[in-house]
């Protein structure tokens, strides 16, 4: 594994965290809009990782 799909990868996982447990990790709340845009953000580099 290259170290630009590590980073992808780890990038992906903290998106994917904040989403599911609906915090950023220093702990503050997000907000549904925010939520969202997390989730499309992993989104979008789960599709740059497939193209590597």
């Amino acid at each position: 594994m290259t170290d630009t799909e590590v980073a992808l990868r780890a990038a992906i996982n903290l998106l994917r965290d904040s989403v599911e447990t609906g915090n950023m990790p220093s702990g503050e709340r997000l907000t549904e809009e925010s939520q969202a845009l997390h989730e499309r953000a992993a989104e979008q580099l789960e599709r740059l990782l497939a193209q590597l």
